[in-house]
This record gives C-alpha cells, sequence and structure tokens, in this order.
C-alpha cells in the first residue's frame, strides 16, 4: 500500500471550529462543520454540489447519514427538524466529479456499512434502496468512498472503521436511535480551556457564549465544565440562578449560577476513549456525574452505550 499525505485547514487555527482536509491525488474533500458555524456553509461553493454527509452528536455515538443536490440548502431542513446532532461532516468532490447518482449509492453503501459496523446508533429512520450504477461508475465511487474512509477517520469520526475485536462486536445489540429530548437530565456540562474556569465559572459566577436548545431550559438545574487538555476531566458544577440570552450573538446564552462551586470528589476524566473529548455543550444528570469516573462511564450511563474506560 502507497503512503498518502493528508492535508488539514484549521479555520481560526481553532481545533473546535470549522475543518478541511484533503488527501493526495485523490479528488476526496472533507469539510467538517459545528452546528454553531452554519453560515459558514454558505461561503464555499464546494457545499453547493452533490455531496454525501454525516451528522454527529457531540458524544460521537449517534449518527445521521444523508445525501442531496446542495448542502448549503439541505441543511436548512435538518438545523430545523434535528436536536441530535452537533456536527456535519459533509464530503464533496473537488473536480465536481459527483452526481446525483453517485451520491445515492455513497448513501446507500455508507448506511449498510456504518449498520454492519454497528460503531454508532443510526439516526436513520429509513434505509436508502440501492440505486442502479453503472459498474464502472460504482468501482469509481467505491474508490472515492475508500478516500473518504481514510479522511473521516483521521478526522475522529470513525464510524466505517471496524472494530479491532470482531467477536464482542457481533455479539452487541444494535444501538437504538437516541433521542436527546427524551432523556432524563439536569446538567449541561460545557468545554472549556485556558483561565476560563478561574476567571469566569469561579470569579464571575458565570459562564457564557452557550448553545442550548429550547428543550433544554427547562430541564436545566446545574451547570459544569468539561476543562480542556492538559486537565481533560469534569471537576465542578454550581447551581444555576438564571440563563439569559447574550444580546450580540444569537442562539447562545449566559448562564449565571449561585456563586458555590462544587468540587467532585473524583474528577469525570477523560480517559481512554480520546474521541468522546467534549467539543460543545453535552446533557448529564448531576447524579450521574457524580458517578462517573471517565467521560464514557458517563456517556454509557447517559446514553445506554457501552464504552470501555
Amino acid at each position: 500500500m502507497r503512503s498518502k499525505t493528508i492535508r488539514i485547514f484549521l479555520k481560526d487555527a481553532d481545533q473546535e471550529g470549522v475543518k478541511i482536509a484533503e488527501l493526495s491525488n485523490s479528488v476526496a474533500l472533507v469539510f467538517v462543520v459545528p452546528r454553531r458555524e452554519l453560515s459558514f456553509v454558505k461561503t464555499r461553493k464546494e457545499l453547493a454540489t452533490p455531496a454525501f454527509y454525516m451528522l454527529f452528536d457531540d458524544e460521537r455515538t449517534s449518527v445521521y447519514i444523508g445525501e442531496c443536490d446542495n448542502f448549503a440548502e439541505r441543511v436548512g431542513d435538518h438545523e430545523a427538524s434535528k436536536d441530535f446532532w452537533q456536527w456535519a461532516v459533509i464530503c464533496v468532490s473537488q473536480s465536481g466529479s459527483l452526481n446525483k447518482a453517485t451520491v445515492r449509492y455513497l448513501e446507500y453503501y455508507a448506511i449498510q456499512k456504518a449498520i454492519e459496523i454497528n460503531r454508532f446508533a443510526m439516526q436513520n429512520r429509513n434505509s436508502r434502496n440501492e440505486n442502479s450504477l453503472h459498474e464502472f461508475d460504482q468501482a469509481a465511487a467505491l474508490d472515492y468512498f475508500a478516500d473518504i474512509e481514510l479522511l473521516t477517520a483521521t478526522l475522529g469520526y470513525n464510524v466505517f472503521e471496524p472494530r479491532k475485536d470482531e467477536s464482542k462486536a457481533e455479539a452487541e445489540p444494535v444501538q437504538k436511535p437516541v433521542s436527546h429530548d427524551q432523556r432524563p437530565y439536569d446538567t449541561i456540562v460545557s468545554p472549556c480551556s485556558g483561565d476560563g474556569f478561574q476567571t469566569a465559572f469561579v470569579e464571575h459566577n458565570a459562564w457564557w457564549a452557550v448553545r442550548i436548545g429550547k428543550p433544554a431550559m427547562s430541564k436545566l438545574k446545574y451547570v459544569a465544565l468539561y476543562e480542556a487538555a492538559p486537565i481533560s476531566a469534569i471537576r465542578a458544577y454550581a447551581k444555576i440562578t438564571q440563563i439569559e440570552p447574550m444580546p450580540d450573538e444569537p442562539g447562545r446564552y449566559k448562564i449565571h449560577h449561585d456563586g458555590t462551586v462544587q468540587y467532585l470528589s473524583q474528577p469525570v476524566v477523560l480517559g481512554e476513549n480520546t474521541n468522546l473529548s467534549l467539543q460543545g455543550s453535552r446533557y448529564y444528570r448531576l447524579s450521574d456525574i457524580i458517578a462517573s469516573n471517565t467521560i464514557g462511564e458517563l456517556t454509557n450511563k447517559a446514553l445506554g452505550t457501552n464504552f470501555a474506560g
């Protein structure tokens, strides 16, 4: 197997922001766009072409797989009708060689492979029937898909990566789609970095610029922070006293707490599943946070998954 070079561009030099990835000697081009930055989609002409795409939740446990003629137009429907996702991974062609028949075939193939591997809970309600594609075009589509597999896995979205322990994978039941709005939760956990924990959460009794779904607003009683590396853990929480909209940032809120920061006797550390690192806010039960040692364990309690460590 020949070596390949992957180039990843970080918009605004932000690891949690927009990423664009390409592969040497390939037409494959992958965009990773957080839900909070969907306005970026309309700035790129590549995203107004036929695309095969995936929508992921923050926990990287659920996925919706789709295809479209124009992602910039299609994503509006998903923003209005689907609450679970926070990340869009859009796969297009640098040469513009993808067409409707090809992306429909890629969608079908990807859904079947994702179900077979069973790493993620599928959010698709209906399975796409295989469409007729000339064998020459089918072979080209599968070559393209192989490049997409490599790019998406490198970016941390390993939905098509076979499990290392196949016997264990066969014994695991297929996970059912999870609706985040129906889960019991009372705590929002937001990622922070640098001195944000001390200067904002501790000294100002608040955390701000947080995106909160409307269905979650009335359920939230506590706020906690996941501190990024080198800490990589949830260490403390506080009781929410007020949530107010930020006037200059539509869709984002400032969370005030009562000033009594409660430190966990056992911080909830990232553990071995680095893909579970928080890149956006998540909702949990405080009792589950207190009873967990790792993010994987906390995710299992919240979503019924089976992450180790």
